[in-house]
């Protein structure tokens, strides 16, 4: 079973262009069958939802999330809720896929891009607590993000700020 995934922009006017959500959209759509595809982590539940929504949030949202639900105060860039409900939820934070896209001089979409495939390997069991964990995740990750980040970019005209 695919779940729907939905894209919820919660950043103020101006900020996420309208297109470029669209883009990262049809992105996440494409690449959700790569990410089925795949072996499931231990713990997986992608393919049991019914939606993941996808929310575009500000570092100041984030933050309370990540204190609120996790115990930890601090800026994360996503953080994978999996709802007993077939509701899956990805948070990702705008401001710090700008921060990561300079310091690895990266086009902005596709961090954020980045950070919604990370999400969906969240779901599908994978986690990243352990160093071999994490390079197991980040092994499946990059390239869904190289493939489908790279039909992102083609055919539509990005503002410089994303």
């Amino acid at each position: 079973m695919k779940p729907h995934l939905e894209l919820y922009n919660h950043l103020e006017e101006g900020r996420l262009n309208p297109s470029v959500a669209d883009a990262l959209a049809r992105a996440l759509e494409a690449c959700l069958p790569a990410v089925l595809a795949l072996p499931e982590g231990p713990v997986p539940v992608l393919s049991g939802l019914d939606e993941v929504e996808i929310s575009v949030v500000d570092d100041e949202v984030i933050r309370n999330v990540h204190a609120r639900f996790l115990n930890d105060p601090t800026v994360t860039d996503v953080i994978t809720f999996p709802h007993g409900d077939g509701m899956g939820e990805i948070i990702v934070s705008y401001d710090t896929a700008v921060r990561q896209a300079a310091e690895f001089n990266e086009p902005v979409f596709r961090e954020l891009f980045r950070y919604m495939v990370h999400g969906l390997l969240h779901l599908h069991g994978y986690v990243d607590t352990e160093p071999e964990e994490r390079e197991r995740m980040f092994s499946r990750q990059e390239p869904l993000v190289r493939e489908f980040g790279a039909a992102l970019a083609g055919g539509i005209s990005f503002p410089d700020n994303c």
